[in-house]
């Protein structure tokens, strides 16, 4: 186990050869939309990812707690 994909994304945390919780979205292309990293004791939402999924793929300007259906900017 190299722990190459913690070191590529800087959530590596070298000294204790642990991860911390990273989440990435990342589009077709290989760009990288959407990134959150969060403490070890901290979990990550799904319902806020998937929130977030659904905003960048209106291509628009979401405001902030944007809902799908909800206008945009």
């Amino acid at each position: 186990m190299t722990k190459q994909v913690a070191k590529d994304y800087g959530v590596l945390v070298e000294e204790e050869g642990i991860a911390l919780r990273g989440l990435f979205i990342i589009d077709p292309e290989g760009i990288v939309r959407y990134s959150v990293v969060h403490d070890l004791d901290v979990g990550r939402s799904v319902n806020e990812t998937l929130r977030v999924l659904k905003a960048l793929k209106t291509g628009g300007l979401c405001p902030v707690d944007w809902e799908e259906g909800d206008d945009l900017l």
